[in-house]
């Protein structure tokens, strides 16, 4: 019997696998030779053109390219932690040296009597807690406003003045942190047998360390104040506009996003008119977020994101769409027309509240919305009405936006008003501080504000009435139409000192607000619907069936422009002078205001239009008559040609040559003849016809002893300059021809 040899395994045994090289099974990242050479790899290949924060970034060659450097502003750029790490460390590393010295080297080293172990420990304080007190500045109103913010909201405006101001706030913080750590850590560990010397320093220290904390305190209070300023004042002067313009903007976005794209027309928005736009709109939001959080006028930073909202963040957004074409004019009426088209109803002209009342969650919201549009209130919207709408909100967010970057700048200057009020302060803190006389101090103090309001009490004067009517009265905001005696202007920019506005003919005009504070304003944007009168004079025949026949034609034009006008007319009679004519009067009543100016100029060409039609249809003319009468015969009288024949025979006719040269009838420089604007050339100069090379006015004495001066003429050249031609009144007693010159006087 044979048998067959068995494998040592056995017949169930798995069969040995090839031979493989065995493999770590750590992650790649836990491996720390890789993760150096990584590093390594990163910080030689970092750029510092593209670094994460604009005073980081140096242009290639700036900087050195060794090995350390690149280290280093690799750090730096990694993030805040590791450049915190790098400016606080190696600090403390040398602040603690002395220290190092006193425990191994120097135990019984001391600076005024206080051990270098303290002076130590007080250092680290000092810089460590600068930095603790700027991190808790900028970390702690965002845990507030997470926790405290949601029960008190009225508490959230102070909690953003406190993250605008979070330097300041740290600023405090640190200055009331040293002060108080210097008496526990170093003026408590001086010895007692200190000198008086050391003492007097010690002190003098601790005191010095108190002013500055109340140099800190009283610049907290300053840029808080500036803030509750503009605060204050954007809750009165802006805060309804910007509701207003939130409202409309978030109505405009939801009717956007219902509406659809209309085929075959090329007179609506689409998402290529905004597309190019949608990045600019990203940097410009998120360029707004950084200024926000530094400038000391945050309440007036972020104009765009109140109006718009936090969500203008993708570029074909219903948000980012409204928002690029309420930016341009074009656009706005681009986007009237969108909307118009998608929600009218076949085969109307008008919209009206139902046709966009599906698309609000109540029935109050839309007519709400449907009022934005409908500004005569008679239930419908026209194409042209809402055209109209949309340019309105144009106008209005490039309005809030202009004035609140011009106020912006007027806080700004008012906080370096009050920051050099800051310093004079602050130097009087110090040198109470330093143990200087108070009644010394108070005298010197009162005589340079005695001398100081001498010499620039009328600045301050301005300065302060400029405040008051800016911040106080504010009259009127940037792009608003304003009347100023009479003239009409438009606000091109709002100053501290001064408003530069632009008059009807183009002309820029600076006008200073202390002088603007004494005048009357008529606000053309604030105003309600206006009217003005319209005066004509009519023949002394019409009677009163003809006013009431005109009455009633203007009431019916007007009932067919009630979008325009409101349905008002009334005719009065304001004289008959010396009963030739009749003039009368009447008003037209406009449904707006006149902040459009070619807006009310075509309205009243239309209702004076409509007003002559009427006239003529009535048949009430001027004073003069029908204009289209045949005209009257005209009636003449012939006469002889004989007589007029005999009549011209006898007439003499003077023969007048010219002299030699020509007639010289006037001055050929009549401009430069007048002295009276010309503050830069002398007066002789100014009466020369013809200019002269050379030509030097002498001084002489005259007989009284006085100084007169001549004019030096060349040859050739008349010493008396013409002005008047007279001619001889008998020119025939002459020999010859002449004419004669007077000097003007």
């Amino acid at each position: 019997m044979s048998s067959t040899p068995m494998s040592e395994e056995g017949p169930n045994m798995p069969r040995p696998q090839p031979h493989r090289r065995p493999t770590s099974q750590r992650n790649p990242s836990w491996d720390l030779l890789g993760g150096f050479k990584r590093f390594e790899h990163e910080y030689e290949e970092f750029d510092t053109r593209h670094a994460s924060e604009n005073h980081l970034a140096f242009a290639e060659g700036d900087i050195p390219q060794n090995r350390a450097s690149k280290l280093y502003h690799y750090l730096l750029n990694v993030s805040i932690v590791t450049r915190w790490f790098l400016f606080i460390v190696p600090v403390l590393g040398i602040l603690w040296i002395p220290a190092i010295l006193q425990l191994t080297t120097f135990p019984h080293a001391e600076v005024w009597a206080v051990p270098l172990l303290w002076w130590s420990i007080w250092l680290s304080v000092v810089w460590g807690g600068w930095w603790g007190s700027l991190a808790v500045a900028r970390i702690l109103p965002s845990i507030i406003r997470s926790t405290v913010g949601v029960i008190a909201v009225s508490t959230r405006k102070y909690i953003d003045w406190a993250g605008a101001l979070h330097r300041y706030v740290a600023l405090f913080a640190w200055t009331l942190g040293i002060w108080v750590s210097w008496n526990p850590l170093v003026d408590n560990r001086q010895r007692d047998d200190a000198s008086d010397k050391s003492r007097h320093i010690i002190d003098l220290i601790g005191k010095l360390l108190f002013g500055f904390y109340l140099c800190a305190a009283v610049l907290l209070f300053e840029k808080f104040s500036i803030q509750w300023i503009a605060g204050k004042f954007h809750e009165r002067s802006y805060a309804e506009r910007i509701a207003d313009q939130k409202f409309a903007v978030r109505s405009l976005v939801t009717l956007y996003r219902n509406s659809s794209d209309i085929p075959g027309r090329s007179d609506t928005l689409k998402a290529a008119d905004a597309k190019q736009n949608g990045v600019k709109i990203l940097k410009r939001a998120m360029k707004g977020v950084r200024d926000a959080a530094t400038t000391t006028t945050t309440a007036l930073g972020n104009v765009a994101s109140e109006i718009a909202g936090s969500s203008v963040l993708q570029p074909n957004s219903p948000q980012a769409m409204v928002k690029t074409a309420l930016e341009s004019a074009n656009k706005s009426r681009l986007l009237a027309r969108r909307l118009f088209y998608s929600f009218v109803r076949p085969g109307h002209e008008y919209l009206f509240p139902d046709d966009i009342a599906r698309f609000f969650p109540t029935r109050e919201e839309a007519d709400k919305v449907f009022g934005l549009f409908d500004r005569d209130g008679n239930g419908d919207a026209s194409r042209n009405e809402i055209e109209l709408a949309c340019m309105d909100f144009h106008r209005e967010q490039l309005s809030i936006e202009h004035s609140m970057q011009d106020l912006d700048s007027a806080v700004g200057r008012l906080d370096n008003i009050f920051m050099s009020l800051y310093v004079i302060i602050a130097a009087l803190i110090i040198a109470v501080c330093l143990e200087a006389q108070f009644t010394n101090l108070v005298a010197s103090a009162g005589t340079l504000v005695l001398g100081l309001s001498w010499l620039i009490g009328g600045s301050l004067t301005e300065v302060l009435t400029s405040i008051i009517f800016l911040f106080i009265k504010h009259p009127f905001d940037v792009g608003d139409r304003i009347i100023l005696e009479e003239e009409g202007y438009t606000v091109k920019e709002i100053r501290l000192l001064s408003t530069i506005l632009l008059n009807d003919k183009g002309a820029y005009v600076q006008a200073p607000n202390s002088e603007l504070s004494t005048m009357f304003i008529q606000n053309i944007r604030r105003s309600p619907p206006m009217s003005e009168t319209f005066t004509f004079d009519v023949g002394f025949d019409t009677n009163f069936d003809h006013l009431e026949t005109l009455r009633s034609k203007m009431l019916q034009f007007l009932s067919d422009n009630r979008r325009d006008y409101l349905y008002a007319f009334d005719v009065s009679v304001v004289d008959f002078p010396e009963q030739e004519k009749i003039t009368l009067s009447a008003d037209i009543k406009y449904k707006s205001n006149w902040q459009q100016g070619a807006l009310k100029a075509k309205r009243r060409n239309k209702w004076i239009c409509a007003l002559k039609e009427a006239l003529v249809d009535i048949g009430i003319f001027g004073p003069q008559g029908d204009p289209d009468k045949p005209a009257a015969p005209i009636k003449y009288t012939e006469v002889p040609w004989d007589e007029v024949k005999k009549q011209s025979k006898t007439v003499k006719h003077v023969s007048m040559p010219a002299p030699p040269g020509g007639w010289h009838l006037s001055d050929q420089n009549p401009g430069m003849h007048d002295s009276s604007d010309n503050v830069f050339d002398d007066t002789n100069e100014l009466h020369l016809t013809t200019p002269v090379a050379g030509y030097v006015p002498p001084t002489q004495h005259a007989g009284d002893g006085s100084m007169t001066s001549e004019v030096s003429m060349p040859p050739g050249l008349p010493t008396t300059m013409p002005s008047v031609v007279t001619m001889p009144s008998h020119p025939e007693a002459s020999s010859g021809d002449y004419f004669e010159m007077t000097t003007r006087r």
